[in-house]
């Protein structure tokens, strides 16, 4: 179901009246429940988010009644009466703000709860203000629900971040009602002053006192006061006026608005009073028409000017005034807008969506320039089931040419339930696409927010039947070598690969794949490979590096990926551990030498590496840059070459086809707990688990996989190469992340499907709101290796137009859970996705007894895609598995209901940064043998962009002391990858230790809790 608007040519006229004040309308509510007595609130508001509050205060025991267009609130005198134990502030987040402190003035416990999707709203600066002010309270998350005790609040000394005024309005409503003297002091940047000084007025109005400072920053409250009843009229609301405003400016028109009859007001009278400024500086010309009781528009031709608006005290007006600005003459520059993108939805980035119509808007972090245009084109669109994003493209879209289209057609409801109805008045034709309204239970007000929009956009259109079965079962029958040469035989012109190159982009066919992959496969032979043994590379994500990985399982060998990152140590280690007599390297990677680094390791260890040939691939054209150096015993080769003085002789190659049974894939874990572990997966396996996917989500022939992901991590490998091999659909490589580069590849080739880490998302998150430009057919991005925020998921999910799906994988098991575009957005990136079909997974305690739903325990599976075993490791194998045969994750989890997974914490001491294990155990030993260390712990603290990062707690040695420059020399001096690195270093007198002396990190993890790294790291 869609809005429909229909770009007119005709003068918009009518008359309107303009609804009451929600802003008021909430505060007065609340107010008078707190009276001791009877108040009346004239001039009704009919906008949902109010009817949330009226609710919510009848579910605490209040009484509030209407008499014609009246509320009649019986007060409680400051003692709610709960008639439930959990109340609900549905989908109002002003509703929820105010009202969590206020529920412990209750005369029993309460739970304050909201709609599914607002389970997953972040609350907690102020849950931290409302402990420091004496509130006893617990939530499992930072989110609803909030257990809040019945009992008065302390008072005291209170710090609050100034980035939402509902924050510090919910601590100075509470705060008469405390039982000591209470003041409040704001930090940092202070947002939507007007929104303060309403309440302020208001609580002054209902006889409670306070004192302000002149820059609003501080408030002082005494304590044990009581609110007198009053009776009081709910002025016009700017906020839902400014629509028919926007309309009236855009067109010719003579326009009413009723209700309004000053030009002259502020904060007290309402706190958007001030966009009736802004749209006169504009060039709106406007009058108060005394005998028509109302603000009068009348033009023949709009006649509008750029404006520069800082936005901090009129968050909520940048959406309209975005679109007022679009047809403005010159520039007009929103500035200060970063804390209006931590409303309903992004609604900088979803204004943005303005330029798919010809609009040219530039998007900054923290501003928003507007360049005039003189037309627009109809488009499809996304509201994001944002209220004012969807009335304010609405309004914008009266003037395209054409019929544009916008999801959720009633979100208008939550604030501004005439608006379709005033609009059409207006002349101005707007139309649900069946011509009928929808309920609340047909998703008019899910409250979701932007990650919605997946299915409604350019990017996100209807999936075509698949012709070909993937089913997982009959695709593991085959090999990747089989699939290939079956493409090459039915598609020989059509392409499997694409290299993204700084200077370039390469194009591979099918049939062109094939024929390298023959060519590779018959040099490995040369070289002595032979089936089942271990062919290792280190490469970027080229088009080489899929060839070789093909070319080893032509032959039947063991595909041994190394991470590009990886130095001498971790190589060195890669190398003795798989016995690879053959190693493919490219000449140059960044600033380093492989080939060079992997001489040094051969002089160092000789023969006991077994390294016998060494395969170096230039990292640009022509040859590559061999070492000058002895290669020590070890044949060097140029693979271009090696290649070109290699005879094919397909009868060889074709008796030596592999089975799905036999080992495909050697891949070394981080090694979190201990030395790496070499992980062996079949061929059955990987392919079984890509056809999984691939059913899972609904991936058709169309699609295009984008492949940022390291090709050597299984996340880039299995479901970037193999996924694209088994659909039979190109493979985007992109070798050196850049997120522009990204945004464009992404575009030029319609890439619709990507599977990669927080980094990659946060990234390319960034580089469209600073370009304006959107990946315009990407459907899908599936988020692993490490938690995503939510905040940065649903952030995301609007600015890319795209489903952000969450998932569960190990290198051992590939992916275990996975949601899909069609779960609810609380699910789809609100947890870490259900089992794909064919797997099973549980949660226990620690006697393996299977615990409930939603009950915390030791997360296991049980898969067909589990590995065959650690590399000569039986006994770690074994230990993997329960005792009936089930994998142990090692991670803690709970299982909803309806069979969502949410990982909640790790038993064993994991960092995970980015999707790359830290291997904390082997970081802390390193760091202990420094002389200038004592005692050290390593644990993670929360990073927005990579979800972790590694801090460690030093205990100097002796009056010594290691710097954060010295750590890293040290660090650098044993080889360790720069990603294992902590990045913070923190003196710490002792490490906390339980009595049996083992180390209570869960202490330093609440320590480091509000760190930020030193620097930014390697990656």
């Amino acid at each position: 179901m869609h809005l429909l608007v229909k770009g007119i040519q005709h003068r918009a006229t009518g008359e309107i009246f303009v609804p009451n004040s929600k802003y008021h309308a909430h505060r007065a509510l609340i107010l008078a429940s707190l009276a001791d007595g009877v108040s009346r609130v004239r001039g009704l508001s009919d906008a949902r988010h109010v009817e949330y509050t009226v609710r919510l205060l009848r579910d605490l025991g209040v009484r509030i009644t209407r008499d014609g267009d009246t509320f009649v609130v019986h007060g409680l005198g400051g003692q709610y009466r709960p008639r439930r134990e959990t109340v609900s502030a549905g989908s109002s987040g002003t509703t929820l703000y105010f009202m969590i402190g206020l529920t412990s003035l209750s005369d029993r416990a309460v739970s304050m709860s909201g709609q599914k999707y607002f389970r997953r709203r972040p609350v907690g600066p102020l849950l931290r203000a409302l402990e420091e002010m004496g509130v006893e309270l617990e939530s499992a998350d930072d989110c609803p629900p909030v257990l809040v005790q019945g009992r008065r609040p302390a008072g005291g000394h209170v710090r609050i971040a100034g980035t939402l005024s509902q924050w510090i309005s919910g601590l100075i409503l509470l705060a008469p009602f405390a039982t000591r003297h209470t003041t409040i002091e704001v930090e940092g940047e202070l947002n939507e002053r007007p929104y303060l000084e309403l309440t302020v007025a208001m609580m002054r109005q209902f006889g409670l006192e306070l004192t302000v400072s002149e820059d609003w920053r501080r408030f002082d409250i005494e304590p044990g006061q009581q609110a007198r009843t009053v009776e009081m009229t709910l002025p016009p609301d700017i906020g839902s006026a400014a629509f028919g405003v926007a309309a009236a400016a855009l067109h010719p028109s003579d326009v009413l608005l009723r209700g309004i009859t000053t030009l002259e007001g502020g904060p007290a009278d309402h706190p958007e009073f001030h966009f009736l400024d802004v749209a006169r500086s504009m060039g709106v010309p406007m009058e108060i028409d005394e005998a028509a009781g109302g603000l009068r528009i009348r033009q023949d031709a709009p006649r509008l000017t750029g404006v520069d608006v800082d936005c901090r005290d009129i968050p909520d007006m940048l959406p309209i005034l975005s679109t007022i600005a679009t047809f403005a003459r010159g520039e007009s520059v929103f500035r200060n807008i970063a804390h209006t993108r931590l409303k309903e939805s992004d609604r900088a980035a979803a204004m943005a969506q303005l330029n798919r119509m010809g609009g040219r808007l530039e998007l900054s972090e923290n501003e928003l320039r507007v360049h005039g245009v003189d037309a627009l084109q109809s488009a499809r669109l996304s509201s994001f089931n944002d209220h004012r994003i969807l009335m304010s493209l609405a309004v914008a879209s009266s003037r395209a040419e054409g019929r544009s289209t916008l999801t959720y057609p009633n979100a208008y409801r939550i604030s501004y339930p005439q608006f379709l109805d005033d609009m059409n008045t207006l002349n101005v034709p707007m139309t649900v696409e069946d011509g009928t309204a929808v309920t609340v239970g047909d998703g008019a007000d899910t409250g979701a927010p932007a990650a919605e929009m997946t299915g409604t956009g350019p990017a996100a259109a209807p999936a075509p039947e698949t012709t070909e079965p993937v089913g997982p079962e009959a695709a593991a029958r085959s090999t990747l070598p089989q699939l290939l040469r079956r493409r090459a035989e039915e598609r020989p012109q059509e392409t499997a690969v694409v290299d993204v190159r700084s200077d370039r982009d390469e194009r591979v066919t099918w049939r062109q794949l094939a024929e390298r992959v023959d060519r590779a496969a018959a040099l490995l032979l040369r070289l002595g490979v032979r089936p089942g043994e271990n062919v290792a590379y280190q490469l970027p994500n080229r088009a080489e590096f899929v060839v070789l990985s093909l070319a080893a399982l032509r032959i039947g060998a063991v595909c041994c990926p190394v991470v590009p990152f990886f130095r001498k140590r971790e190589l060195g280690f890669v190398l003795k551990r798989s016995s690879a007599r053959v190693l493919v390297v490219a000449d140059r990677h960044r600033s380093r030498r492989p080939a060079e680094e992997v001489l040094g390791l051969v002089g160092e260890h000789g023969s006991g590496l077994g390294l016998e040939h060494m395969v170096v691939l230039a990292s640009a054209g022509g040859s590559a840059l061999l070492p000058d150096s002895p290669a020590g015993g070890v044949a060097l080769h140029d693979w271009e070459q090696a290649l070109a003085t290699t005879t094919v002789d397909r009868a060889a190659l074709d008796a030596l086809a592999p089975t799905p049974d036999a080992t495909a894939q050697l891949l070394f874990t981080s090694g979190t707990t201990g030395e790496p572990k070499g992980v062996t997966q079949p061929s059955r396996n990987l392919v079984r688990a890509a056809a999984m996917e691939i059913a899972h989500l609904g991936l058709h022939e169309q699609d295009t996989i984008w492949v940022p992901s390291p090709l050597a991590h299984q996340t880039g490998f299995l479901y970037g190469m193999v996924l694209a091999l088994v659909r039979g659909v190109p493979q985007i490589l992109q070798p050196e992340w850049d997120a522009k580069r990204a945004l464009q590849s992404l575009n030029d080739h319609r890439a619709t499907f990507v599977q990669a880490a927080t980094p990659f998302l946060s990234d390319l998150v960034k580089a469209v709101e600073e370009s304006g430009e959107t990946p315009h057919h990407l459907r899908i991005f599936v988020a692993t290796g490490a938690t995503v925020p939510r905040a940065l998921a649903e952030r995301a999910s609007g600015v890319l137009a795209t489903a952000v799906c969450g998932a569960f994988g190990t290198t051992e098991t590939c992916l275990g859970a996975l949601s899909a575009p069609g779960d609810e957005a609380r699910q789809r990136w609100g947890s870490d996705g259900r089992a794909l079909d064919g797997i099973t997974l549980r949660i226990t305690d620690d006697a393996g007894r299977e615990l409930p739903a939603d009950t915390e325990g030791n997360f296991e599976l049980h898969s067909p895609t589990v590995f065959d075993g650690y590399l000569e490791r039986p006994d770690l194998t074994s230990e993997a598995f329960t005792e009936d045969g089930w994998y142990r994750t090692g991670d803690l989890a709970t299982i909803d209901a309806e069979g969502f997974l949410r990982i909640t914490g790790r038993v064993k001491d994991v960092i995970n940064r980015g999707g790359e294990k830290v291997p904390v155990a082997e970081i802390e030993q390193l760091l202990f043998e420094h002389p200038a260390v004592d005692d050290v712990a390593v644990v993670a603290m929360p990073d927005e962009r990579l979800g972790e990062r590694a801090c460690a707690f030093v205990v100097p040695a002796g009056g010594a002391e290691l710097t954060f420059e010295e750590m890293r020399r040290h660090l650098d001096g044993h080889e360790v990858a720069k990603q294992y690195w902590p990045e913070r270093l923190e003196r710490i007198e002792a490490l906390p230790r339980n009595p049996i002396g083992k180390v209570q990190k869960t202490e330093l993890r609440s320590l480091a809790r509000g760190l930020r790294p030193h620097e930014e790291g390697a990656g």
